[in-house]
């Protein structure tokens, strides 16, 4: 991984942003321990899809087969707290900027509650978007040991410090695959409710 990297394309600089971003969650010490890395990973896309979009076109459009993306985009415009860790990690150009983001995300965390944080990333929908997001964009190589020891992801530029492993912190576990549950009656109503019956059946299929 080679989060300050930089850029040459649009695709380029959302999967960048959002190594940046999940090398942050794992600097928050929050405990997923039925999230896996690649859930996370997906997570970090949508999360720099939503905070770039308005400002890249080009994004937009790389995200835009995702059908179920803006039912999530709908979720994360009312988190208060996602736009300072989505800027923090946006902004980071060390180690320790990612460190100081990963507070940030444990605001998140805390404003959302971590069962609800739980459930999101394990329900079915989500697991759709998952495997679409991983499709068109691949995790990069060593994201489960980046995620491990976020502070061996070394910086682009020389002399960036680069906080230890103790300051850092080892906050994710890797976990079996979580078993899928069954889209929730409120989930399909809240579908249902936004959507024509046709798109819903495409979020649901995936």
């Amino acid at each position: 991984m080679n989060p300050f990297r930089a850029t040459t394309s649009d695709k380029d600089r959302l999967t960048a942003l959002a190594e940046r971003l999940i090398l942050s969650m794992a600097s928050a010490q929050v405990d997923l321990p039925a999230v896996r890395p690649e859930a996370l990973w997906a997570l970090a896309i949508a999360v720099g899809g939503w905070w770039l979009k308005g400002n890249a076109p080009g994004i937009e459009e790389e995200l835009r087969p995702f059908l179920a993306l803006p039912l999530l985009y709908g979720q994360l415009n009312g988190i208060r707290s996602l736009p300072s860790f989505a800027a923090a990690a946006s902004n980071a150009t060390d180690a320790s900027q990612l460190a100081r983001g990963g507070q940030r995300f444990a605001d998140v965390v805390k404003e959302l509650g971590l069962p609800k944080l739980r459930a999101a990333l394990t329900s079915d929908i989500f697991a759709r978007l998952q495997a679409q997001i991983l499709e068109k964009f691949p995790p990069p190589s060593g994201l489960a040991e980046a995620i491990a020891t976020p502070s061996a992801v070394a910086p682009v530029a020389s002399g960036v410090a680069v906080p230890s492993r103790s300051a850092v912190g080892v906050p994710i576990r890797a976990a079996a695959p979580p078993s899928k549950p069954a889209v929730s009656e409120t989930t399909l109503a809240y579908l249902r409710e936004h959507y024509e019956e046709d798109v819903v059946r495409q979020i649901l299929k995936g």
